[in-house]
């Protein structure tokens, strides 16, 4: 009886060691694997942290060079616009359609105004576009690049409800995307054809991250500005700022304020928003600002297009 239980004992501690061995030697490895996952998502954040960083670094140093861009195409005399050629609001569908116009064209003398959202998508940008939609209102988005499922429906109900699809490089990472012109031109083509293999569309227009007046690219940006020319892609700078990148969160009166109290000066004010997840008050105050700028009187609101006068803060000449 006693050798059976010693048996049985033995065993029992043959299967204990057994276990604490496979314990030890399988645990690291999990450890290992667990850590390297997050520390590859904490990395990605970290970097979509350090650009949005940059982001507000670069808002507030410019902030106070802004106003050298009043002197740009886009700003009016003393606000004044001069005066709609037609009167399309009393025009019927027909009628428009024979006068065989751009839509540039079509609002000649109006005050053209133009939404543009960088960054996205992000979780906010069906939000963004539920309030477009709502408004009957076209805007531009110059968007990153993210994969998957999620993602590619958003860049695809951007273009099908008749918005601009514009570029804003594949990650927002300066110090890759500004690194050399080869790095710079390969970011624009894998953007560029990315969107086209989701949407079906080959984007055209494009903003530099921290515009093309940025004061981290450790090349001349006119250089990347003319390789863009060269490739026919149009960049947009901005005239008019909401500013929500200037703090993390900015409350939606503010961003409010900075863009009803400016927009009155321009006759063709581009305005820079952001389509972020953090940006939830830029989203807030959306609905406000719209019907601000619908209140004003031959005022309308614009995707950008191929005939619109581009905003930008250098010249390639």
């Amino acid at each position: 009886m006693d050798t059976d239980k010693r048996k049985s004992r033995d065993e029992r501690l043959k299967k204990g060691f057994f276990a604490v061995f496979l314990f030890l030697i399988i645990f690291p490895w999990f450890v290992v694997a667990f850590l390297h996952a997050g520390n590859e998502r904490l990395t990605e954040e970290l970097d979509s942290d350090r650009s949005l960083i940059d982001d507000y670094l670069l808002q507030i140093e410019t902030l106070s060079e802004n106003t050298q861009f009043a002197a740009d195409p886009g700003k009016s005399e003393n606000g004044e616009v001069n005066g709609p050629r037609y009167n399309v609001e009393a025009m019927t569908e027909e009628e428009i359609a024979a006068l065989s116009l751009s839509t540039e064209e079509l609002y000649d003398g109006y005050r053209k105004v133009y939404l543009t959202f960088d960054d996205g998508p992000s979780a906010n940008t069906e939000a963004i576009l539920d309030i477009l939609k709502q408004y009957d209102v076209k805007a531009t988005f110059f968007v990153i690049m993210r994969e998957g499922r999620e993602f590619e429906d958003l860049y695809r109900r951007i273009v099908d409800e008749g918005h601009t699809l514009g570029m804003h490089s594949c990650t927002h990472v300066y110090s890759t995307l500004y690194k050399d012109e080869q790095s710079f031109k390969e970011d624009t083509e894998r953007l560029r054809n990315f969107l086209y293999m989701v949407t079906g569309v080959e984007s055209d227009y494009y903003r530099f991250p921290g515009g093309s007046s940025n004061k981290v690219s450790p090349v001349d940006m006119r250089i990347y500005a003319k390789i863009l020319e060269d490739e026919g892609i149009e960049y947009y700078d901005w005239n008019m700022s909401s500013q929500d990148a200037t703090s993390p969160i900015l409350p939606k009166e503010s961003i409010v304020r900075n863009v009803t109290s400016n927009i009155k000066y321009f006759s063709e004010p581009m305005i820079l928003f952001h389509d972020t997840g953090s940006k939830v008050t830029t989203v807030e105050a959306l609905p406000e600002i719209i019907e601000y700028i619908q209140s004003l009187d031959n005022t309308v609101i614009l995707p950008i297009s191929k005939d619109t006068n581009p905003i930008q803060h250098i010249s390639v000449e």
